[in-house]
């Protein structure tokens, strides 16, 4: 007896060695392919005409900007990868969920001219209007719009007869004309731009400049000057800032004069974007200059517009959460582990739950086709993308709650659930953090605790018989039944709620500050910012809503599905192909049923979508979350297919099936991080090496054949 313990040690300890020396070659390989990262130097902000030296920052009417100090952290072969890094980024150096518009791009700088007189009537100001519509209230797009140039005097009345100029600063494209008795000059249709005003009174002549080409998101600030208070001591002039979008800047520097880069300011904006300042009364112009310092920092790639107590802000379109993973491994200088740490965490949870449900062997097999899967290594290649991090958490997930809600765990240990359950609870929701669809996989965890529900109930109470009387007691028996062990499991489920309370009022306070409600994301945004292939940003309005973009089955779907989807899925994904032998075999127990129900949520999201599989390899990473049941319904066809064979038949078939599936994985794998590292010249074709095809064909006959064969052959025994 001692001696058969011992031998069962030396062989799990042999597995568990080879399982990750397995690990380590896979991680390997993934390592050995040449990734692009690094930090987008200087990000661009203004036309290099205006802005002269990128690296001496923008300008505004000739005068040049800071330096821009920030760097964004960018890198990878998925153009979504950028947006990861970036709101990461932002994250981490600004402590913030959003960006005031005002804080993107280099510092913004705008100037004023306005004279003062002998007297308030003499007194000479000017200001620009830039056109707004209703469909566009904020002014975000770039378009041509309606101008208004206004000249009035110290009393705000207007100033009728003023020459007034408007010259675009790069085309030299020009307009003018005289102010009319309410001292305005309005020019319809300005095309998009930046322009400097002239506006000539008499000898005085004033500038302003404005743009509506908005490079960028970069949107300037908008300076405005009224006479507030005269007496003789001086005038008081109000100088009020706003930045183009959002209104009332505060702790704006306000600057005198024309050598202002030489000087200290002079103040600094108040909370309504106001500043005083007392002049003396004599005939003279004054050159007022306004800089608000921003972050320095870019729009990353997955930016949308959203309204934050009344001001608009770019926040991530995408949930937040694998932000956050990036930037501890990011800051230690760690990143390129980031999935090779969250692969470990996969194939434990795999492990785990695995042999809970069936046992070791399977446990090992499973693992060991997560390891070899090819959309998996692909995305483990990716470090920038949240699919395998929400994938290996919501495994996690469910294999902590499975776990602590056993029968089996000794009474000693009556507080070993409650941490695996609370545990679970937080992994799982921190997996949808990073991908809200995650939450569909909870379905499998139900139906597996239904059933067991209704299984438990039954076989405890219920006994055979033909007495009405008997029927009528044990249908009484059987809902008491239900009730105490419904209560039971509610007892044994609440650490795992806790744990999704948790992060879930984390997530709906997220949605409800930057979206509106709890239940509303950034899928649902009105406006999103798209980058070209040069960087350069611009505000567009979806074309679809969320629910037609997620929701939309039809026969284009059906063709989609079966011209892109499922070659794709044949190659890169051999498992789900499996794990429907798996489910015949296995299919009285609800442990199979967890597995199912856990799988069939995200083949019906992502099957009818159209645009699932335009990207070939990569985007198959939406169906990542099924890869732990198929591969443990995968594992247990194959272990229970090679029952009831002479030991060296029965490995033999294991180990040739999982050879197969392990150098098809690995073929894929090269194949899909080969063709992302060299996306621009292979176009978007999926074209697989056809040895992975010959191969993966010949594994799917194997398995195929010889699983019916041995159902059928049992069923012939039985009759």
């Amino acid at each position: 007896m001692q001696l058969a313990v011992a031998m069962n040690k030396k062989k799990s300890r042999l597995v568990l060695f080879i399982l990750i020396a397995f690990f380590v070659i896979s991680s390997a390989f993934v390592l050995s392919f040449p990734y692009p990262i690094g930090e987008q130097r200087h990000p661009p902000d203004f036309p290099k005409d205006l802005a002269g030296d990128s690296s001496s920052g923008g300008s505004i009417g000739g005068e040049k900007q800071p330096p821009t100090s920030s760097e964004i952290w960018a890198g990878g072969t998925i153009p979504d990868e950028g947006g990861y890094f970036g709101w990461a980024q932002i994250y981490y150096e600004t402590g913030k969920i959003y960006i005031p518009l005002e804080e993107i791009g280099t510092n913004k700088i705008q100037h004023i001219d306005f004279f003062i007189g002998d007297s308030p009537e003499n007194c000479i100001f000017a200001k620009v209007d830039v056109s707004r519509d209703n469909h566009d209230k904020s002014g975000l797009k770039i378009k041509s719009r309606n101008i208004t140039v206004t000249a009035y005097d110290g009393e705000n009345n207007g100033i009728k007869g003023a020459h007034i100029e408007i010259v675009e600063i790069k085309r030299k494209v020009h307009w003018n004309g005289f102010s009319n008795e309410d001292g305005k000059f309005t020019v319809e249709n300005v095309p998009p731009g930046t322009y400097v005003v002239d506006l000539k009174v008499g000898n005085a002549t004033l500038k302003n400049y404005f743009a509506t080409d908005y490079f960028n998101l970069n949107y300037p600030i908008v300076i405005n000057a009224h006479l507030e208070n005269w007496s003789p001591s001086g005038a008081k002039v109000n100088i009020h800032v706003d930045h183009y979008i959002n209104q009332n800047l505060k702790d704006v520097d306000i600057y005198l004069g024309f050598n202002w880069e030489q000087k200290n300011p002079i103040g600094h904006t108040d909370e309504q974007g106001n500043y005083s300042l007392l002049i003396p009364i004599e005939s003279k112009m004054h050159h007022v200059v306004a800089v608000k310092e921003t972050s320095n920092l870019s729009t990353p790639v997955a930016s949308g517009v959203v309204e934050v107590d009344g001001d608009y802000a770019i926040a991530n379109h995408w949930p937040p959460g694998y932000c956050y993973i990036v930037i501890p491994f990011w800051t230690s200088g760690l990143i390129n582990f980031i999935n090779i740490f969250i692969c470990a965490i996969a194939c434990l949870s795999t492990y785990f739950l695995a042999k809970r449900l069936y046992d070791q062997k399977i446990a090992v097999i499973a693992s060991t086709l997560i390891i070899a899967s090819g959309i998996a290594m692909v995305m483990i290649y990716s470090r920038g993308m949240a699919d395998y991090a929400a994938m290996a958490f919501g495994t996690a997930g469910i294999a902590l709650f499975v776990e602590s809600i056993q029968d089996t765990l000794k009474k000693n240990r009556m507080f070993l659930p409650l941490v695996l359950g609370l545990m679970g609870g937080l992994s799982f929701a921190f997996a949808v953090t990073m991908r809200y669809s995650i939450v569909v996989i909870l379905i499998g965890p139900l139906v597996y605790v239904f059933i067991n529900l209704i299984k438990k109930s039954y076989s405890a109470n219920c006994t055979i018989s033909t007495n009405p009387e008997v029927k009528k007691y044990n249908k009484k028996k059987f809902c008491l039944s239900i009730f105490a062990n419904f209560s039971s499991l509610v007892k044994k489920s609440l650490p795992f709620i806790l744990g999704l309370i948790i992060i879930g009022c984390l997530l709906a306070s997220y949605n409800t500050i930057l979206f509106g409600s709890p239940l509303n994301s950034g899928y649902q945004m009105d406006t999103m910012v798209e980058i070209d292939e040069s960087g350069n940003s611009t505000i567009e309005t979806p074309d679809e809503t969320m629910f037609e973009q997620y929701f939309n089955p039809s026969v284009e779907s059906i063709q989609n599905m079966i011209n892109r989807i499922l070659p794709q899925l044949f190659l890169l994904l051999p498992t789900l192909f499996i794990f429907p032998l798996g489910l015949l075999l296995d299919f009285r127990r609800n442990r199979a049923w967890l597995l199912a129900f856990w799988i069939i949520p995200t083949l019906f999201i992502y099957m009818q979508l159209t645009w699932v599989g335009q990207v070939p390899v990569e985007d198959m990473r939406y169906f990542l979350p099924v890869l732990p049941p198929a591969a443990i319904l995968s594992a247990y066809t194959i272990s229970k297919t090679a029952e009831g064979r002479e030991n060296r038949k029965n490995m033999f078939f294991i180990l040739l099936s999982l050879t197969l599936l392990i150098i098809t994985g690995f073929l894929m794998a090269h194949y899909g991080i080969n063709w992302q590292i060299h996306r621009r010249e292979l176009g978007r074709i999926f074209n697989p090496p056809l040895i992975a095809l010959v191969i993966v064909s010949i594994t799917y006959l194997l398995i195929y054949s010889k699983t019916l064969s041995k159902i059928f052959t049992r069923r012939k025994s039985i009759r």
